[in-house]
C-alpha cells in the first residue's frame, strides 16, 4: 500500500478564474487488485497534481484507465473486458478487482467494479465463464446506476480520433461525456438502440415478403421519439462544448478559430460547425419522422434504418475547414486538448462538481510554453492525474508541489 499524507497543493489559477468550484471532487484512494499488470496496488491519493512517472509499459497508463471506470463503468480501451484480467488470472481463472474512493466535500462515495473468470473447460481450450458485477457504496447497481457517480475527465493519446476518425467515435464521445452528467440519457440511448434493432428486423422482413410496409408506422414514432431526446441532448452538449472549447483553443494554439457543431441525419437540416444547433424536442421528432418517409423504400431495400441519431456526426472546423481533412496531427492534438479542458466546464455546469482530471502523456508533443498552459487549465480541477516518462518534463511550477509516484512493472513507489 502505498501511502501519503495530504497536504496545502493549492492548484494555480487557470485562464478562467471566475468558475466556482464549491463542489470539488477528487479520488483518495485507488485499489486495483489482478487489473492487467497491476496484480496488488493500492494508492492513497491527495487534491492537487499527482504525477505517475516511469518508462512505457510498466503500467502508467493502467492507473488512469482504472481511475475513468469509476466513472463510466467500462474500460475506454477494450471491448472485450477479459483483456482487463491480468492474464495469469486469465489463464487460471480468478478474481479482478478495481476500486475507488472519492470525496465530494464531506461526501464518500465508493465505486467498485468486480469481474471473475472460471477456470476454463477441461474440455475447452477457450477461456472460461466471465461475470461482472458493480456496486456503489456496497450495493449492487446496474452500469445505468454507476455511470456519473465519479466525475472524471480522462485523455489519452487515441483521442485524436475524435477528430480524425469515424462519425461513430464522435458520437462515442459524446455518449460517454452526457452520461456522467444525465443519467436518463443512458436509458434513452438503451431503449433506442433497442428499437433500432427491432426496425431493422422488420425491414429486412418487408423487404424479403414476409411483413408488410404499414407495419413501420409503429416502430416509425417509437425511433422518432426516443430520437429526439437523444439528438437534442447532444445539440446542448456540443453547444456547451463549444463555448469552452473555443477559448481554451485560443489558449493553446497560435491564432487557429476552432468551432464545433452537431450535424443531425435529418433530411431538412443544414446546420453546421459553428452554428447553434439547439431544437425543440418536438420538432426534431417532426423532422425525424418526415426524414423516415423520405427514405422508407431505400432502407427495406437496404434493411437498415438510415435516419436518427446513430448516424449522426460532429463536425470540428478549424479556421473554416474541415479539422479531419487539413488539421495537422499538432493541430489535431490541440483541439483534442481544447476539447478535454472544455468537458471539466461542461461537467461542472451540468452535475454542479468539478471532476477529476486523468490526462495521459499529453505533454511529450507539446512545446514547454503548452505544456504550462495546459497544466494551468487544468488546474481548474480539484485534482489531476498525470502521467509521464520522466519528471523535467512537468513545468518546475508544477512538479514542485505533486505527489510523485514512479511505476515499474507494475509496481508503484514513492508519494
Amino acid at each position: 500500500r502505498q501511502k501519503t499524507t495530504c497536504g496545502r497543493n493549492p492548484p494555480n489559477p487557470g485562464p478562467w478564474p471566475h468558475i466556482n468550484k464549491a463542489n470539488p471532487i477528487h479520488l483518495s484512494k485507488l485499489s486495483l487488485n489482478g487489473f492487467r499488470n497491476h496484480l496488488d496496488t493500492n494508492l492513497e491519493l491527495c487534491p492537487g497534481l499527482t504525477l505517475f512517472q516511469g518508462q512505457n509499459g510498466h503500467g502508467k497508463s493502467n492507473l488512469l484507465e482504472a481511475a475513468y471506470m469509476m466513472a463510466i463503468a467500462k474500460s475506454p480501451r477494450s471491448v472485450d473486458e477479459r483483456e482487463l484480467v491480468n492474464w495469469s488470472l486469465a489463464e487460471t481463472g480468478g478474481h479482478m478487482q478495481v476500486l475507488g474512493i472519492g470525496r465530494d466535500g464531506d461526501k464518500t462515495i465508493q465505486a467498485q467494479i468486480d469481474v471473475d473468470i472460471a477456470p476454463p473447460a477441461a474440455s475447452s481450450k477457450g477461456p472460461g465463464a466471465f461475470r461482472k458485477g458493480l456496486r456503489v457504496n456496497g450495493i449492487k447497481h446496474s452500469a445505468i446506476d454507476f455511470v456519473g457517480n465519479l466525475n472524471i475527465v480522462f485523455f489519452e493519446a487515441d483521442d485524436l480520433e475524435i477528430v480524425s476518425g469515424s462519425p461513430g467515435r464522435r458520437r462515442r464521445y459524446l455518449d460517454i461525456l452526457i452520461s456522467q452528467s444525465n443519467p436518463s440519457y443512458l436509458k434513452s440511448l438503451q431503449r433506442y438502440g433497442q428499437v433500432v434493432r427491432q426496425r431493422n428486423q422488420l425491414l429486412r422482413r418487408i423487404r424479403d415478403g414476409i411483413a408488410q410496409e404499414d407495419e413501420l408506422n409503429f416502430w416509425d414514432e417509437r425511433l422518432a421519439y426516443e430520437g429526439s431526446r437523444i439528438v437534442r441532448a447532444r445539440q446542448i452538449a456540443v453547444n456547451g462544448l463549444n463555448d469552452h472549447a473555443t477559448p481554451a483553443h485560443e489558449e493553446l494554439s497560435v491564432g487557429d478559430a476552432l468551432e464545433l457543431g452537431y450535424v443531425p441525419r435529418i433530411y431538412n437540416s443544414t446546420t453546421g460547425a459553428g452554428e447553434d444547433t439547439t431544437m425543440s424536442h418536438e420538432l426534431i421528432e417532426t423532422e425525424i419522422a418526415e426524414s423516415l418517409v423520405q427514405v422508407r423504400k431505400r432502407e427495406i431495400s437496404q434493411g437498415m434504418t438510415a435516419v436518427g441519431p446513430h448516424r449522426d456526426d460532429v463536425e470540428i472546423a478549424i479556421n473554416g475547414k474541415s479539422a479531419a481533412r487539413f488539421a495537422s496531427r499538432g493541430q489535431k492534438r490541440t483541439i483534442a486538448l481544447s476539447l478535454k479542458m472544455a468537458e471539466v466546464f461542461f461537467v461542472r455546469q451540468s452535475t454542479g462538481r468539478t471532476p477529476v482530471l486523468a490526462l495521459d502523456d499529453i505533454l511529450s508533443e507539446l512545446d514547454p510554453d503548452r505544456r504550462l498552459l495546459v497544466l494551468k487549465v487544468a488546474s481548474e480541477s480539484e485534482q489531476v492525474l498525470l502521467t509521464a516518462t520522466e519528471p523535467e518534463i512537468v513545468p518546475p511550477e508544477f512538479i514542485s508541489r505533486a505527489k510523485i509516484f514512479n511505476i515499474r512493472d507494475g509496481r508503484v513507489s514513492g508519494s
